[in-house]
């Protein structure tokens, strides 16, 4: 009869014995030949004990250990999974069977346990689950950077100790678009292949050729040689110290064509690529292509909607005395959620700037059309009446024509930095902040409905502005960054109470960082005007470019010596005849009108710089009236003639009201 040690000998599967406490006694045969570890004769339970716990991986000791305690306590059988290194160096995957047997001596328990082979049952296992995580990973984002990594992250280090992505650019030519690498220590190693080209020139079109036939290539053993020829030289020792020494590469197929490859190495890990492998990184190539595929559809549609974005911004923010603008856009931390803010500054022929900022409800190229077409409205309604009702009117119904379920928030106001107002009115946008020199922070105006659900009948506010302060408009990126608008509001106020954000030469800027310092997860546009008293006298005065007359209506002699005296300043500007001729006429026309119409105070104001043409202000006091471009029905009549010339002979002429009474007439005068 067969003794019990060479019965468990005969057995293919590892067996081993233990005693009722759980200390090893014997292994078989197949524990040594699949461990690679030598039989001794004199092996005490201490030097098994420590065999078998050298052998079970770290990650399953813990497993392990309990279900053993939990048997020798329950005295009862168990079973479970964990992985076992062999003599190859590589962990396998084993059923571990254990059972309760009697002692034919002592009659005391004993244990046995059998542990079988699965690992290709597991990793097949492995792989299905594999496989629909990395359909789950590669559809989680559209941006294309983010795909690439979570791409090498699911492969290693489960299926090599590094790897890269190459893609063709536009010259046709492999680049290095990512790459990761298992162990921390050599990721500043992968990171110098990204962005370069790392394949030597010569060789490189056989790497091409083999990527478009679609075949995959696996080398079991790197060649040292070989690599010296295939690597480009001044990555030659990077990619060494990588010690790549199994490699597989397969092509990325998308629509048809090959757009680049995954390439996958063993270096640490006694492992080897075989063809065995390439089911698996062929099915998931064919995965990752198509996400890769509409990840570059995506970014070419954000680079089109990123440069709609920067159109929509001014080039340049208008220059006016005593007035410093700033602006700045910050797009969103997250690519998905670029396009649909914008800001702008538009000076016009008389002066005045408009001042419009606003924001899209959506995101992306759509969004980006969007808010263009809603700020050309607004610059285009500008030009021909600039009133903040009438630009957010038009926006509304050309939103509601053309983008009939959409909407969006805008915020309109128009400067005048001769009579120091701010006309405004705002469709769904928060309210912009004025602070003040002592440092109180108000907000403008309030908000009405969201251009696309506004209606007709609301009327603009008009706010005096201080000698000096700061203006702030923005979008509600500024303030939804956690989610928490009330606080984010407060947090705003209190920023722009500090007074360093208010003495800050970049306003903007300034405030957006103290705002979100680790930035946001939307599009951020922030306007800051600053109004500068000093400048702002200066200019008011009798400085270069600019001239100020004020006067009773009813003063003979000092309207007569103001009319000299403005003919006087255009004719040392280097005006003509003619030209001085028909300002002069423009002059007596809106001065003769104020005395007809309008007795009291009245003043004018010639504005001239080098960069615009001149512009004759005249604001009154009288009961306010607005001015249509046409003749009086009643030729005879003089009524209404005046303002015609005046409208006839100016480059630009309108009237309107004062917020405090009386009106404020703007000829743009003709120079050319």
């Amino acid at each position: 009869m067969a003794s019990p040690r060479l019965a468990i000998d005969d057995i293919p599967q590892i067996v081993w014995t233990a005693t009722s406490g759980g200390r090893m006694l014997s292994f078989n045969r197949a524990w040594y030949e699949q461990t690679g570890r030598r039989r001794r004769s004199n092996a005490t339970p201490a030097s098994l004990e420590k065999q078998w716990w050298a052998a079970v991986h770290r990650d399953d000791r813990a497993r392990c250990r309990q279900a053993l305690q939990g048997g020798v306590t329950s005295r009862a059988s168990f079973e479970l999974e964990l992985r076992l290194l062999r003599g190859d160096g590589l962990y396998r995957w084993y059923r571990l069977f254990v059972s309760t047997f009697g002692a034919a001596q002592d009659d005391r328990t004993r244990w046995l346990g059998i542990c079988t082979d699965i690992d290709e049952y597991k990793r097949q296992g492995q792989v299905f689950a594999f496989l629909a995580q990395a359909g789950e990973v590669l559809a989680e984002s559209l941006d294309l950077q983010a795909t690439l990594n979570r791409l090498l992250a699911i492969i290693v280090p489960e299926f090599g100790d590094w790897a890269a992505i190459d893609l063709f650019d536009e010259n046709d030519r492999l680049k290095t678009a990512a790459a990761i690498h298992a162990d921390p220590n050599k990721t500043r190693l992968v990171k110098r292949l990204v962005g370069r080209y790392t394949h030597d020139r010569h060789y490189e079109p056989a790497i091409v050729a083999a990527l478009r036939n679609g075949r995959p290539i696996v080398i079991r053993e790197v060649n040292v040689g070989r690599l010296e020829k295939v690597a480009t030289r001044h990555l030659l020792e990077v990619i060494r110290e990588l010690e790549p020494r199994s490699a597989v590469t397969v092509p990325l197929r998308s629509r048809g064509r090959t757009i680049g490859s995954l390439v996958a190495y063993w270096s640490q890990t006694p492992r080897r690529y075989t063809v065995a492998d390439l089911p698996l990184f062929e099915e998931l190539t064919k995965r990752a292509a198509v996400s890769i595929g509409h990840a570059r559809l995506y970014e070419r549609e954000r680079e089109i909607a990123a440069e709609f974005q920067r159109a929509a911004l001014p080039i340049s923010l208008p220059q006016v005395p005593g007035m410093r603008f700033d602006g700045i856009y910050v797009p969103a931390s997250d690519r998905e959620l670029l396009g649909g803010d914008w800001y702008d500054a538009l000076r016009l022929n008389d002066g005045r700037i408009v001042i419009s900022v606003g924001d899209v409800a959506g995101s992306g190229l759509s969004a980006a059309v969007i808010m263009a077409s809603m700020r050309q409205v607004i610059r285009g309604v500008a030009q021909v009446y600039a009133d903040p009702i009438a630009m957010l009117d038009a926006a509304d119904r050309t939103l509601k024509t053309e983008y009939p379920d959409m909407f969006v928030t805008a915020f309109v106001g128009v400067l005048d930095p001769v009579a120091r107002t701010f006309a405004h009115a705002s469709a769904g946008h928060p309210a912009p902040f004025l602070r003040d020199d002592a440092g109180t922070v108000t907000p403008l105006g309030t908000s009405g409905l969201p251009l696309g659900l506004r209606v007709r009948g609301e009327t603009a506010t008009t706010t005096p502005l201080p000698r000096s302060g700061l203006l702030i408009f923005y979008s509600d990126g500024l303030i939804e960054a956690d989610r928490n608008v009330a606080r984010g509001y407060e947090r705003l106020v209190a920023a722009l109470a500090h007074p360093e954000i208010a003495s800050s030469s970049n306003p903007a800027g300034a405030l957006y960082r103290a705002m979100l310092k680790r930035g946001g997860n939307d599009d951020v546009v922030v306007l800051a005007l600053r109004l500068e008293a000093a400048e702002a006298d200066r200019h008011e005065g009798n400085g270069e470019g600019s001239k100020r007359w004020a006067f009773g209506s009813d003063d003979a002699p000092q309207a007569h010596a103001a009319r000299h005296s403005f003919v006087e300043v255009l004719r040392d500007a280097g005006l003509r005849q003619r030209q001085l001729d028909a300002a002069e006429l423009v002059f007596g026309e809106l001065l003769g009108n104020v005395v007809r119409f309008a007795p009291g105070s009245v003043e004018i104001v010639l504005n001239w710089n080098d960069a615009t043409p001149p512009v004759l202000h005249v604001l009154d006091r009288g009961p306010g009236f607005t001015f249509a471009p046409k003749l009086p029905l009643d030729m005879l009549s003089e009524r209404g003639r005046g303002l015609y010339i005046v409208w006839s002979l100016a480059e630009d002429f309108n009237v309107t009201l004062r917020h405090d009474g009386g009106a404020h007439a703007r000829a743009v005068l003709a120079i050319v």
